[in-house]
This record gives structure tokens, C-alpha cells and sequence, in this order.
């Protein structure tokens, strides 16, 4: 019988907080809180992740106009 894996209460993830070189403002957290899940969402879990070139323009601002407030968490 398979056993059902615990969900952490914490996750990793890349963030900045303010537009700039990506090398100057990504900042690794390690101890960020599982967001809540809702009935009709599911908590997948990641092992690698990658830095897009839309992520990059938007780590320097090119969207921030139509964006998401900051911080952001890649």
C-alpha cells in the first residue's frame, strides 16, 4: 500500500521585491509558508525550475505596468 506523502509547511522559492539586474535583486527564500489551498486547487510539487526570458523582463521592469504587485516569487 502506498503512503501519502506529508505537505510541508514551508517551500522554497526565488523573489525579489524591487525591478532590477536579476544577478543584484533575486534573493533565495527558504522559509516561505505553503499559500492555503482551496477545494478546487492542487499543491504540486516542484524539483526544478528555471528563469525564462519573460521572467528576466520582467525581473527588469518591462511589464510593470500591467504586472502584479511586488514582491514576486519565481
Amino acid at each position: 500500500m502506498a503512503s501519502t506523502p506529508s505537505i510541508p509547511s514551508h517551500i522554497k522559492a526565488w523573489a525579489y521585491s524591487e525591478y532590477g539586474n536579476t544577478e543584484e535583486i533575486l534573493k533565495f527564500e527558504s522559509n516561505i509558508p505553503i499559500p492555503d489551498i482551496k477545494e478546487d486547487q492542487v499543491l504540486i510539487k516542484v524539483v526544478a525550475a528555471a528563469l525564462n526570458p519573460a521572467d528576466y523582463m520582467r525581473a527588469l521592469g518591462f511589464f510593470k505596468d500591467t504586472d502584479a504587485p511586488l514582491p514576486v516569487r519565481i
